[in-house]
Parts: C-alpha cells; sequence; structure tokens
C-alpha cells in the first residue's frame, strides 16, 4: 500500500509539472495526433474527479479521528490524481477547437485552478486540517470554483446559462403580432433555443455569431449565412438539410434538432427577403413567412388568422415519408392542409423526384423549383398540382413550351420566372389565367417595350422587373461575392469572384482604391497574383447603379517563425493562442471571435523566433481600426531584431495619428521597411492610445489594439 501511494504521488508531481508546462508553453508546442485523442476523452472523464474531489473535502469537516482513516487518504489522492488529467487532457483539447470567444477561456483556467487547489489539498492536508476554519473555506472556495467551472463547461456544451436555466422564469413572452420585429421575437428565439450553445456571446464557432442581427449579417468564416430571397442556396439552409451523419449539420447529431416548424420558419424568412429589424405587419398578408410567424406568435389554443382551404390535410405518414435532406414539404400554417415543397441541391433533383410528389398534388399550393435543372416535360407534372398559387421557376431551363402545360392551374397567382429564357408570348398566356396577380420576369432577354406593352394588356397584373427606368429612380446592384477566402498565400493565388446577376461587368482594383466602370479592370475568369494585394471589387450594369466596393486582403507569405513568445499578456477576453500571429489566417472585423490579441492596458509586445539565421527587410503587421469600438491603430509600432533578444536593435518603427471623427471598421495591414539585415529574433512593439480623444464617447480612457498575423520578409 505503501508503495502505490509513493507510485501515485510520483505520478502526481509529474502530472503538475506537464500541466504548468502546458500552461507556460502551449502557445510554442505542436500536440502530435495520438495525445489529441487523449484530450477528447475530457468530456468522458471530467464527472469522475468532481466527484472525488467533493468527496475529499468532507474529510475537513470531519472527526479528526476519522480524518486519518486509510480510505480518506486513498481517495484525496485519486481526486488529486484525476483533477490533473482531467486539466491536462482539456488543455489537449483546447489546441484543437475551433470555437472563440471567451467562456473558453474561463473553462481552461477554472480547471486549471481546480487541478492546482486539489493538488494543494493533498499535498498540505496536515497544514489545512490543523486550522479547521481555514480548511473549511478552502473547501467552500474549492467546491465553487468547480461549480462555476462547469458552469463555462455546460455553456460550451449546451449553450449559455445551461446551469441555472431551469430556475429562471422561462416562460414564453406573448408578442403581439402587430408589435412583433421579424429578427428580435421570431427568429432569434429559434437560435436561442437551438444554435447558442455554440453560435452565441462568448462562444462563436466557426466565427459565426447568432446574437444580434450585426452577425447574421456578417455570417462565418465560410460565408454569408443566407442569400436575401434564395432559400435553396443560403448556406443556413444548405447545413440544415444535410444527412444527420454529416459533420457539417447543424445543429450537430449531439444537439437537439430543428423542429419541421422552425425549418418551415426559417425558410420562409429567407425567402421572404430574410427582413430583420422591420415589423412582421409589413409583409403582405398572404406570405408565407407572416403566416407562419403569426402561428408560432400566438398563444396556445388561440386562433390565427391564416387563410382557409376546403380540400382536406394531406396524410402525415406519407408527407414524412416524402421528407428528406434536399426536398422539404411545409404546411403553410399551424393546422393547415396546405403544404409549401421546396428542393435543395441540383445533383439530388430529378423529374421523379417531383413525381413523387403526386400523392399529394391537392394540398401544394407553393412549389419552388429555383435553380433545379427543371425541363420543359417536368412541367405536365406541375399542372397537377392543381391548386397550386405560386411556384418558383427562377434560373431553371423552362422555355415557353414548358408554360404551356401549366394553363390547367386556375388557381395560380404568381409565378417567377426570373434568369429563364422566357418569351413575351408565353408570359402572355400564363398572364391570362384567371387568378394570376404576380409575375416576377427581372434579368431576362426581354425587353422594356415588350414589358409595357404586358403591363397595358394586363392592367391589374403586377409584372415584377427588378429595374423601371422612370427617370427617378436607379436601383443599386447587390456587390459581388469574393468566393477565395482573405489570408496569407504562397507563391501565387487564383481569386474567384462572382455575381449572382446575368450581364454584370465585375470591375476591380488591386490597391484598395473604389473601382470605377471605365478605367478599372474587368474581370474574367480569375484574378492571379503574386504579391500583397488590397482587392477591391464592385458590379456594374447598364441601367442599374454601381454596387457598393467589397474588399479582401491577400498577403504573401514571408519567413515563417518557429516559435513566439508574448512579452505582455493580452486582455482575458480577446487572449487567443500566439501562433495567430503566424498561421496564416487573417482576422475579421469580429474581434470577439477569438481570432485577435486584443491590448489595451498593456502594449503589444513579442517575439519571433527563428532556428536559422534569415535576411529580412520588412516587417507587415494585419490590425483592425474600428474608432467606433474604441480599437485605434497602435500610436507607434516598432520593430526590432537581432541574432538573439539580447542583441537586438531598432530597425524601424510607425507612427499613426489619431483620426479626427468616427471611421467605419477595417483591416489594415501596416508594413515597416528598413534596411536589409541578418536576425534569428524579431521584437515587435505597439502601443495602444493613452487617451481616446474628446470626440468619442470613451473620451479619457486608453484605447485598444488588436492584431493577429505578422509576415516577416
Amino acid at each position: 500500500m505503501h508503495r502505490l501511494k509513493k507510485t501515485g504521488e510520483g505520478i502526481l508531481w509529474g502530472g503538475l509539472i506537464f500541466l504548468l508546462f502546458l500552461v507556460l508553453f502551449e502557445n510554442k508546442i505542436h500536440i502530435p495526433g495520438w495525445l489529441m485523442v487523449a484530450g477528447r476523452m475530457h468530456p468522458l472523464f471530467l464527472h469522475f474527479p468532481i466527484v472525488l474531489l467533493l468527496l475529499s473535502f468532507i474529510t475537513a469537516w470531519m472527526p479528526a479521528k476519522e480524518q486519518s482513516e486509510p480510505l480518506f487518504a486513498a481517495i484525496k489522492l485519486i481526486a488529486c490524481l484525476s483533477a490533473i488529467i482531467t486539466a491536462i487532457m482539456g488543455l489537449l483539447l483546447s489546441k484543437e477547437n475551433e470555437t472563440g470567444g471567451n467562456i473558453l477561456q474561463w473553462h481552461k483556467w477554472g480547471g486549471i485552478i481546480v487541478a492546482v487547489s486539489a493538488f494543494i489539498f493533498y499535498n498540505f492536508y496536515s497544514f489545512l486540517v490543523a486550522k479547521k476554519i481555514a480548511a473549511r473555506l478552502f473547501t467552500i472556495a474549492a467546491g465553487i470554483i468547480i461549480t462555476i467551472t462547469g458552469h463555462f463547461g455546460a455553456n460550451l456544451t449546451h449553450g449559455n446559462n445551461y446551469l441555472l436555466a431551469p430556475v429562471q422564469n422561462n416562460e414564453k413572452k406573448i408578442i403581439p403580432i402587430d408589435k412583433a420585429i421579424v429578427f428580435t421575437d421570431i427568429i432569434k428565439p429559434v437560435f436561442d433555443n437551438k444554435c447558442s450553445s455554440c453560435h452565441a456571446e462568448g462562444n462563436v464557432k466557426g466565427g459565426l455569431s447568432l446574437e444580434d442581427s450585426l452577425g447574421i449579417l456578417k455570417g462565418g468564416k465560410t460565408g454569408p449565412l443566407f442569400v436575401a430571397g434564395e432559400p435553396a442556396v443560403s448556406l443556413l439552409l444548405k447545413r440544415i438539410h444535410l444527412p444527420a451523419e454529416d459533420k457539417k449539420h447543424m445543429p450537430p447529431r449531439s444537439k437537439a434538432p430543428l423542429t419541421d416548424d422552425e425549418m418551415a420558419l426559417l425558410s420562409a424568412w429567407i425567402k421572404s427577403g430574410a427582413l430583420l429589424n422591420s415589423k412582421l405587419i409589413a409583409l403582405p398578408v398572404k406570405d408565407s413567412f407572416r403566416m407562419l410567424a403569426a402561428a408560432a406568435l400566438a398563444p396556445s389554443g388561440n386562433a390565427v388568422n391564416q387563410k382557409g382551404y376546403a380540400f382536406a390535410a394531406a396524410d402525415e405518414k406519407k408527407i414524412k415519408e416524402l421528407n428528406n435532406n434536399y426536398r422539404v414539404l411545409e404546411p403553410q400554417g399551424i393546422g393547415s392542409p396546405a403544404l409549401a415543397v421546396s428542393f435543395y441541391g441540383k445533383n439530388a433533383y430529378s423529374k421523379k423526384s417531383l413525381e413523387e410528389l403526386l400523392p399529394v398534388k391537392q394540398q401544394i399550393v407553393s412549389l419552388s423549383l429555383s435553380r433545379m435543372p427543371v425541363k420543359d416535360d417536368q412541367m405536365a407534372i406541375a399542372g397537377q398540382f392543381i391548386n397550386l398559387e405560386n411556384l418558383n421557376l427562377n434560373y431553371t431551363d423552362i422555355t415557353a413550351k414548358g408554360l404551356e402545360q401549366l394553363s390547367g392551374l386556375k388557381k395560380l397567382q404568381e409565378i417567377s420566372l426570373s434568369g429563364t429564357d422566357i418569351t413575351v408570348k408565353a408570359i402572355e398566356k400564363i398572364a391570362s389565367l384567371p387568378e394570376m396577380n404576380s409575375i416576377f420576369v427581372w434579368n431576362t432577354k426581354i425587353n422594356n417595350a415588350d414589358f409595357a406593352g404586358l403591363q397595358n394588356k394586363f392592367k391589374k397584373l403586377h409584372i415584377e422587373t427588378g429595374f423601371t427606368d422612370d427617370g427617378k429612380f436607379v436601383a443599386e446592384l447587390s456587390p459581388p461575392v469574393i468566393q477565395t477566402a482573405a489570408g496569407v498565400f504562397d507563391s501565387m493565388t487564383s481569386i474567384k469572384v462572382r455575381h449572382p446577376f446575368r450581364g454584370v461587368d465585375v470591375r476591380y482594383t488591386l490597391d484598395g482604391s473604389v473601382p470605377d466602370s471605365v478605367k478599372s479592370l474587368l474581370y474574367k475568369d480569375s484574378i492571379n497574383i503574386q504579391s500583397n494585394t488590397k482587392l477591391a471589387v464592385r458590379a456594374f450594369k447598364k441601367g442599374w447603379n454601381g454596387s457598393i466596393p467589397v474588399q479582401a486582403a491577400y498577403i504573401k507569405r514571408g519567413y515563417r517563425p518557429d516559435s513566439v513568445e508574448l512579452l505582455s499578456p493580452p486582455d482575458l477576453k480577446y487572449r487567443a493562442p500566439g501562433k495567430i500571429l503566424y498561421d496564416g489566417e487573417l482576422g475579421d472585423q469580429n474581434f470577439g471571435s477569438g481570432r485577435w490579441l486584443g491590448y489595451q492596458n498593456n502594449e503589444a509586445s513579442f517575439y519571433l523566433y527563428f532556428n536559422n539565421t534569415i535576411e529580412m527587410h520588412s516587417v507587415l503587421v494585419n490590425l483592425l481600426k474600428s474608432t467606433e469600438q474604441s480599437i485605434f491603430l497602435p500610436v507607434t509600432m516598432q520593430v526590432w531584431g537581432g541574432a538573439d533578444k539580447s542583441h537586438l536593435k531598432l530597425l524601424g518603427h510607425i507612427n499613426s495619428p489619431i483620426p479626427p471623427k468616427n471611421e467605419p471598421g477595417l483591416l489594415v495591414q501596416q508594413t515597416i521597411s528598413f534596411n536589409p539585415i541578418s536576425v534569428k529574433c524579431i521584437k515587435i512593439v505597439a502601443q495602444p492610445v493613452k487617451v481616446i480623444p474628446k470626440w468619442h464617447a470613451s473620451k479619457g480612457k486608453r484605447g485598444w489594439v488588436f492584431l493577429n498575423e505578422v509576415v516577416v520578409n
């Protein structure tokens, strides 16, 4: 028994040393794959030390005679060992965690404190229990730390405030329909309920925050969350409708899935234009999102005004059978027999998948085939959906021949034919249907004169062409999408840009200046670059105003440091691993994403080490500037270099004036150049603004400096 105790204590000391080593050098070490496996066992192992630690703490409250029992001594040793092992596992797991925000940091440091507290309790037990009050206060404090650490861990796994949720007032607040705001009262509750564990404040996985409308519009690392009006191509809906076993399926299999009603609500929201801060009643009365939202807002048992239908509801088992990841059948309201059908994924669509809807043809009132490979012969199937009111054929291969087969749809009220090769004669046949009131035909080859003729012939019909040149209003194009992610590249990179509209000219510049419609370069297939580039792109089309510019920075990789040492600690809320200074990924304007080192009370100061001597002549630092958030460029930034940190000399510096007023947030790459020099060590020092100017809301306080990537050439 004595030998086991000595062995355990030896492992205990070794574990503590290894834990402290990981804490001190976590930004400088690479964790091998086999050790990562141990890290992933953290969630399985962590409950074991919690129980044992709490049991061992009880001994401090027991009579002195019973405290010396061998069983209790063994429990204290095992509890301490398991606490340190669990903390080590947690640190290993945090090295591969993609979650941003500060919850992970609080949980990590809480686990370290718990492990150290367990070590102290075991090794200094005799000293503590000699002073009963001190020992009991120690166990109370340690118990509180365990609870708080567990609370943060639960937030990471299950969502914000998971621990206290059952004792809080979670009664659903009834929002009057005429007061409801689209995002705040309808969409955000869905995200809070099913997505907050990974995409809320303090826990921003994949750079995506669903906490507010700004995060929704910004999107995440993989791009925009949605394309307004186009649920079929929106990332949000694509991830929701992936197979459950797909690792990109959202929510993950370990989380509660979205209900059919929630998926229908999100799909209808995007289809209706993805409004955010507008009132629900601003939408048309018959809008599908408005009807679904009104039903969701209404108290249980209260009727919701929605359109009535004479036909019976389809068999629920049949609807469930037809629903899959690529074909979604949604009710048009609670208790409504009417169905809306949407298809997702070109590769999964076929004529057969449309034919399979015939058993519920009576109940289908809305059908979206947008961007699917639909051919004319398939319209004979759609023509059998006798109660169809809304048909979306945007960007399909439909021609006049296909539309002729829809002549039997006497209840069709709205049809979308944008981006097709449709003709005026075909539209005239559809327009003559008895219930038809809206046709969407923007971005087609039909000219304005033909549209005017159609409007004169069908005066009660609304024909949406996307642009009407009345001499008073000119619409603005949506901006292009830069498909190639910004960041650091090696020898050369090819940048892809796209725009959803046909016939659009995309113009670009490579120095960040705003492109114009004449002199700027015209985008064709791709843009090949071989040096540091600040790309700016705009879209232009005759009859439209040019889009707002979109920018992205591309930086050619220089010498990669072998390690980094942070001399001054960043603020606890913005403390990322030091490796983000050379991992090749630029941050974005979400400074809380976990991709930035943020400094306010300290200067930003760090060393970059190289195993071999390099010949360098410049240093580029990627910085964030957002004066509204008190984030300024450094007042001064210095670069030092030499053979080692004891023999450094100042190589160059740059000063940044304080701007005269608030400016929009943007990424800034500051470059400091100097005469070529051979070095193995570089020191960079960036000084934050000491006193924010008087024009700012936070005047008199210290400013922030945020940086995340350093390129040495």
